[in-house]
């Protein structure tokens, strides 16, 4: 999480210790503000990380989020910047294109769009518009647009448009691993599964914090007064 960067330090430098690559992922980086951001950025980089993500884990973030918090990473790091988009409110490829802007060197992409929530920068459509920009990143955007449509796009369980609960996870700015779990409560409690998003948010909920979700969705159903007598 993107306020606990200091769990990271043995990973980091053991990995350096055994020659790998070293990355660091601040998660749900939309929630803090880019000085946290940057303290806890300062934190990997001085454990070894060769290279820091801000992630929008969430797909929270709008493109102005974006730019100052990948520009505080710029003016204050050596290492390089990365980033990781979401695509819960149809703005990944655009806040992938502020973040290259600001100096980000890492760009996470997903061919299809293929990712939890409502997925992530789409690869092959990031390539198209780099190309547009005159920035050639080295990639058959042929290949890729055809590897997209007939190798991934059939062993997808289902297309990756932005659904109702999607769309729900960016507006509330919840964690994306929460979503099927709140899908799954809400069937079992009769609770708009929005709704319990919603809460989640409000309640600033952090990865790894899905068990909570049954109890939210009863206190819910119990506030309502939907429990049977």
């Amino acid at each position: 999480h993107v306020t606990e960067a200091d769990v990271s330090a043995q990973h980091i430098n053991l990995a350096r210790e055994l020659g790998m690559e070293t990355i660091g992922f601040l998660m749900m980086a939309h929630s803090v503000s880019p000085e946290k951001i940057v303290e806890q950025a300062k934190l990997m980089e001085s454990y070894g990380a060769q290279a820091v993500y801000a992630t929008d884990s969430a797909g929270a973030m709008t493109p102005e989020d974006v730019r100052v918090r990948i520009a505080a990473l710029r003016e204050n790091l050596s290492c390089e910047i990365g980033f990781h988009a979401h695509n819960n409110m149809s703005l990944a490829v655009a806040n992938s294109l502020v973040a290259i802007e600001e100096g980000a060197t890492r760009i996470d992409g997903s061919v299809r769009c293929l990712g939890a929530g409502s997925g992530n920068t789409q690869t092959e459509v990031l390539i198209a518009v780099l190309n547009k920009l005159g920035i050639d990143i080295g990639i058959d955007l042929y290949k890729m647009m055809d590897l997209a449509e007939n190798i991934v796009g059939p062993i997808l369980p289902r297309s990756q448009e932005i659904r109702k609960n999607s769309l729900t996870l960016g507006y509330a700015g919840v964690y994306s691993s929460f979503l099927l779990h709140a899908e799954k409560a809400g069937e079992q409690f009769g609770i708009d599964p929005r709704d319990i998003l919603l809460e989640l948010g409000r309640m600033k909920a952090i990865g790894g914090q899905e068990d909570m979700i049954i109890d939210m969705a009863a206190n819910m159903r119990k506030e309502r007064g939907l429990l049977k007598r």
